[in-house]
């Protein structure tokens, strides 16, 4: 008995001190750990992030959006129509702009309104309402800033086919999120400072008459071929390029016969042809014999917003026995050893005139450059189908719709198309080529694919989209 009584204070004495022990190693995890603000629990649940400003500017080409938010979260993208709209999708947050309310104006060209809203429960909206067609060409993150994180959008209105070819892009790709890491050579979103490189290549404005820089020295472009029409009057913008020109005589015949001259003469014709119709305006590279760098047509076809591209060939082959007409679009890998041949040496046609080390790729984020450019080569290639079908009843043999790496054909907001309409070094190709009977009806079959497609090419894009459930 007196043992038992013995021990049994022995059996709290010990519990005692476990107890003990583990309470100083509470405390002594605590001493550590809560200077550095971290929990040794892990109860800390994760903040919803913020829109913490809002704000607009202008730059020398383009209208700037700078969306700050507390966190840099991933975003996404739609372009809508009717009126134009750009769409900003983030993951759900909550609007805490300072002096601005969920809703409200914004005071830049193209940016005239903003609403903000969560159509679902784990999505934020915010919607800008565009004062034309407008679409994006720099979207970036800038480093932390006060503690915000900077969206920055950079838009410009390049047409409606642009901003058409743009809509279905991003309506194509909306798992695409735009959450690049912060550059450090982004340090000021302040419309007209010097960073965040590069800028958006100046644009030129729309005159009557562009002058350019060439071999030698400047020449005046010629405006859209001579018209009584404006872009407000005519429904679209035809651009057209007849291939070579200048110092570049392109193929030549056994009889004397140079592709500069015919492309010119062609490119003439479907000119009248497309006024006729008192729907589309004409634009031409050149109305001359005159040389152009092919970066040089891309940039005047994007300079006066034009819907379509169509450059004019007449080629020749190392095979006498070639003929027939082809339409080509642009593909990294080419369709045939021949039509590889055709774009290779096409391409070297700029190196006649020097390099042209004036002009660039256009200044689109790559992200964004990629699935426009892609959009442009699916209506590209929906041309080139159009195309071909009109041209079932030319004499000539119908070589298909082929594809190629052509550098005139690389415009990432404009369906662009090549026609080979036929061989000068085949006999049977060159007499129909020189015969203006011929190259009328070959332009009669363009121009009806021109309508259709253009016609055709109004797809449903999307006009409607929820700000709040």
């Amino acid at each position: 008995m007196k043992e038992n009584q013995y021990r049994k204070p022995d059996r709290y004495y010990q519990a005692g001190v476990v107890i003990s022990r583990a309470l100083t190693l509470i405390l002594l995890m605590l001493s550590v750990l809560l200077p550095w603000g971290i929990s040794p629990w892990n109860t800390a649940v994760a903040e919803t992030p913020q829109i913490t400003d809002l704000r607009s500017g202008q730059l020398e080409t383009a209208s700037r959006l700078v969306i700050e938010t507390s966190d840099p979260v991933p975003v996404s993208l739609l372009l809508l129509v009717d009126p134009h709209r750009l769409v900003v999708d983030f993951p759900s947050s909550r609007w805490r702009v300072e002096d601005r309310g969920a809703s409200g104006g914004l005071s830049s060209p193209l940016l005239k309104g903003y609403r903000f809203g969560s159509p679902a429960p784990n999505i934020s909206r915010l919607v800008i309402d565009l004062d034309g067609p407008a679409v994006p060409e720099q979207i970036f993150w800038l480093p932390p800033r006060n503690g915000n994180h900077r969206l920055v959008i950079d838009l410009v209105d390049r047409g409606e086919t642009a901003f058409r070819v743009a809509a279905l892009a991003l309506q194509t790709n909306q798992n695409m999120a735009f959450s690049s890491p912060p550059t450090a050579s982004y340090q000021d979103d302040t419309p007209g400072s010097q960073v965040p490189l590069p800028q958006p290549r100046p644009r030129p404005p729309v005159t009557v008459t562009d002058t350019l820089t060439t071999d030698n020295g400047t020449a005046n472009v010629p405006p859209a071929r001579p018209s009584t029409q404006t872009r407000d009057e005519a429904k679209w913008v035809v651009f057209i390029d007849p291939g070579h020109g200048g110092k570049d005589p392109g193929a030549i015949s056994i009889h004397g016969h140079k592709e500069k001259d015919i492309t010119l003469k062609a490119a003439k014709e479907l000119a009248k042809q497309l006024e006729a119709t008192g729907q589309i305006k004409v634009v031409l590279s050149r109305d001359r014999d005159q040389f152009l760098h092919l970066r040089k047509r891309i940039e005047l076809a994007r300079l006066h917003q034009a819907d379509i591209f169509i450059s004019l060939h007449a080629d020749a082959a190392p095979s006498s026995k070639a003929r027939g007409v082809s339409v080509f679009t642009l593909s990294d890998t080419a369709s045939d050893k021949e039509a590889e041949l055709l774009a290779s040496r096409e391409n070297k046609a700029d190196l006649i005139g020097g390099p042209d080390l004036g002009v660039t790729d256009p200044e689109i984020t790559p992200a964004l450059l990629g699935i426009f450019q892609r959009e442009a080569m699916n209506q590209s290639s929906m041309f080139a189908n159009e195309l071909m079908l009109a041209f079932d009843d030319l004499p000539t043999l119908k070589r298909g719709h082929r594809f190629a790496g052509f550098a005139v054909l690389k415009s990432p907001d404009i369906p662009s198309v090549l026609i080979e309409m036929g061989f000068l070094s085949n006999s049977q190709d060159e007499s129909y080529l020189v015969d203006a009977s011929y190259r009328r009806k070959i332009m009669q079959g363009v121009t009806q694919a021109v309508l259709r497609f253009l016609e055709n090419n109004n797809h449903n894009l999307p006009n409607e989209i929820a700000i709040n459930p």
